[in-house]
């Protein structure tokens, strides 16, 4: 199981490389829609969808709703929907498994396109800034850093469950070790960046914001996961599970993260 996994690392990291350095505008977003498809085809599962036509005519749901967005440059407003849908997430991660509206397959549906579009069109916002290359690897930096330092310091020091019925193996001691992780990271960024005090204050609320919903993604997909008795959601990525396995935390970071970046006027 180890090779295969390893293999499909690689693989990923070799699309991830040539997405971000390789790719064009037009053609990036084309993959990304892609990505954003199969990913919407795996919600459908998530969702309590058990049909492939079903799913498949979800997924196409969310490579149109993207299409319109784009047609009508709303990518920007898009954005501004995102707090309300993790705090409506946050909802329901505290509530669980009392909160019964997450349990109706259309609020499911509906949130799932919510959150798909609005992942995309902040990489596409992203895409077309000047400082692409630097804000996405910065933003993949925050997520990746709040994933491994919640990982060790978790392993380390976990003690007190997060959200025990969602996610028994988080902890808030790991949670506590991804934060430092990203914030030790967005100072050194800062330093080489030659930033001043305030640009790395406002970096910094930049980079908790994002690292804490990033979490807030994981455990979001996990809640569905448990409900539908499901441990991936799909088995398409060999030894990691599903598109949406590999994204989660993205659908909640990239909104936030680049909402954020608009609203200090850094996009």
């Amino acid at each position: 199981m180890l090779l295969p996994r390893v293999l499909s690392a690689i693989v990923m990291a070799v699309l991830f490389v040539c997405a971000v350095f390789v790719l064009e505008e037009r053609n990036f977003i084309l993959a990304l829609a892609a990505v954003v498809f199969i990913a919407g085809w795996e919600w459908a599962r998530l969702s309590g969808v058990r049909n492939q036509f079903g799913r498949v005519a979800f997924a196409a749901v969310i490579g149109f709703s993207c299409y319109l967005v784009m047609n009508f440059n709303l990518q920007k407003m898009s954005l501004c929907i995102a707090p309300l849908l993790w705090g409506l997430a946050l909802y329901w991660v505290v509530r669980y498994p009392d909160q019964l509206v997450w349990r109706l397959k259309f609020s499911r549906l509906l949130f799932g396109i919510c959150i798909l579009v609005t992942t995309w069109c902040a990489l596409v916002v992203l895409k077309q800034s000047d400082n692409f290359v630097v804000w996405v690897l910065l933003l993949m930096g925050l997520i990746w850093g709040a994933d491994s330092g919640a990982y060790f310091a978790g392993r380390a020091f976990g003690k007190t469950k997060l959200a025990r019925f969602v996610s028994p193996g988080k902890s808030w001691e790991g949670v506590f070790g991804g934060l430092v992780l990203t914030q030790v990271g967005v100072l050194i960024f800062s330093l080489l960046s030659g930033f001043e005090s305030s640009q790395w204050a406002v970096l910094a609320i930049i980079a908790f914001l994002t690292s804490s919903v990033s979490v807030l993604g994981d455990l979001t997909e996990s809640l569905f996961k448990r409900h539908e008795e499901l441990k991936d959601s799909s088995h398409l990525i060999p030894g990691h599970g599903g598109v949406m396995d590999r994204v989660d935390s993205l659908t909640a970071a990239a909104p936030i993260y680049v909402l954020l970046l608009s609203v200090f006027g850094w996009l």
